[in-house]
């Protein structure tokens, strides 16, 4: 329970920190270690609620949408998901939705807020499963425990073997690249940016990048200009600006065009990306490290094909 109880105190700094940033951090989720349930035979699992985006997602991915009753606020990919019934945040859910849905299991995430919430569907008699990636490794076998519970886990390994391949062939283009200075933030007013022990980090050096703002220390630290500056990064990602659909400068470029003596700056190399596929803990981060590596190293990439 200790890394649980680590998980619950990182969320709440992050959320403290996001009061002042910028609505992108809203859609991050941190999904939590798997406790064990009550499970019914999964050939019975057929009414599921997911109380997290990344859950969601997981879901879809394992050809189980159809099976969604409830979802939370923010779950929003694939575009099917927004069709679906919501029962509350992540952090707040709403137990008397949930248990009118008639769910066989939720799948949710440990939260300072949803603790009560998690209780109360327990004593209800709802079954829980709570699921904790906050490695690579970790997202992975997170995929493979959903799967298991539900009854799919032939396809969760499918699903974990697709991701494995095209991880491997974006790190055989990256093979013998230089490293890169990479400075990745979450939020610009504060300046929040992606530090240790979070997936986006782990990403960053797979990508041959090294992530500035894990010297400051913590998660998500919340770092002032001068060390941005000082750090001299070669790559900004900032997924505070931009969107799913487009990747550029333009908008991340309001802010930072006002450092020009940043190397990243100057040289054309800052990338405004708001996609949630390299926030969230799930099934999308093949495409998510691929992404980043694009970015630290666009010239691997130049036939514009995928992997």
């Amino acid at each position: 329970m200790k890394r649980c109880a680590g998980s619950t105190r990182q969320l709440s700094r992050l959320s403290r920190l996001t009061r002042c940033a910028k609505p992108a951090l809203q859609y991050l989720t941190v999904s939590l270690l798997v406790l064990p349930g009550r499970l019914a035979p999964a050939a019975e699992v057929q009414r599921i609620i997911s109380l997290a985006p990344s859950v969601t997602e997981t879901v879809f991915a394992l050809g189980l949408g159809d099976r969604l009753v409830g979802v939370s606020v923010y779950c929003d990919y694939p575009p099917e998901a927004e069709r679906i019934d919501r029962v509350g945040t992540f952090l707040t859910p709403n137990v008397e939705a949930i248990v009118a849905k008639r769910p066989d299991v939720v799948i949710a995430v440990p939260t300072p807020g949803n603790q009560g919430s998690v209780q109360a569907l327990r004593r209800l008699g709802l079954q829980v499963v709570l699921v904790d990636p906050n490695t690579v490794a970790e997202i992975k076998e997170s995929l493979l425990t959903i799967g298991r519970e539900l009854g799919h886990e032939e396809a969760a390994r499918a699903l974990v073997a697709r991701i494995d391949a095209r991880i491997a062939a974006v790190q055989e283009r990256l093979d013998d690249a230089p490293v890169r200075k990479v400075l990745m933030v979450v939020g610009q007013t504060p300046l929040v940016a992606v530090g240790t022990g979070t997936f986006q980090d782990e990403l960053i050096r797979m990508a041959h990048g090294d992530n500035l703002a894990a010297r400051a220390g913590g998660s998500w630290p919340r770092l002032s200009i001068e060390f941005a500056i000082a750090a001299a990064p070669q790559v900004i990602i900032d997924t505070s600006m931009g969107n799913e659909e487009q990747t550029g400068a333009a908008p991340a470029m309001d802010f930072w065009k006002a450092f020009p003596t940043i190397p990243a700056v100057h040289d054309g190399h800052v990338y405004g990306y708001k996609a949630y596929q390299v926030l969230r803990p799930g099934p999308r981060i093949a495409e998510a490290f691929e992404a980043f590596a694009r970015f630290i190293h666009p010239e691997r990439f130049v036939d514009g094909q995928h992997g």
